[in-house]
């Protein structure tokens, strides 16, 4: 009687096959997620030169998917009392881990002449609170799609007017 062994060359292939599909299926539908703005906060201006300054935020971005998800592009208008005071069009093609919040510095110029025009009346003021809001999109591409994300925050800002 000869010793038959069911672990043949041929079924290790099938199984092999099965394995293979049943990863990309879960890889599927775990990776069709899209990625979300949390939230873009920690605003802050400081004077750079004698001529300009400088608005600091952070962006957060959540990406629910297993798999890493990249960041291709951040375009964003900002505004500081309902005025344009500058524009960001960055290619950043940035990669961020799955399953978790990633957080990027975000930082813009913008001339003190764009500022003195918001705050022409109050020209003793040495301070300020002011009103700031961005507009844009972030897109992302994962590994089953891509998508943009819709950027409409609202916050506000200690300016130091010098």
């Amino acid at each position: 009687m000869k010793n038959k062994n069911i672990f043949t060359d041929m079924n290790f292939r099938k199984a092999g096959l099965l394995i293979v599909g049943i990863i990309a299926i879960a890889l599927f539908f775990l990776n069709r997620k899209d990625v979300t703005l949390v939230k873009q906060d920690t605003f802050s201006v400081t004077p750079i030169g004698g001529t300009g300054y400088l608005l600091k935020s952070v962006l957060h971005l959540n990406n629910p998917n297993l798999l890493s998800s990249t960041i291709k592009t951040i375009s964003e208008k900002y505004f500081i009392e309902g005025r344009e005071v500058a524009r960001m069009n960055m290619e950043i093609s940035q990669g961020i881990p799955g399953l978790k919040e990633t957080s990027f510095p975000v930082n813009v110029r913008f001339s003190k002449t764009d500022l003195m025009r918001i705050f022409s009346d109050d020209t003793l003021l040495t301070s300020v609170r002011a009103e700031v809001n961005i507009v844009g999109e972030i897109t992302f591409e994962n590994m089953m799609s891509s998508g943009t994300i819709s950027v409409n925050q609202k916050d506000s800002v200690l300016i130091s007017i010098l």
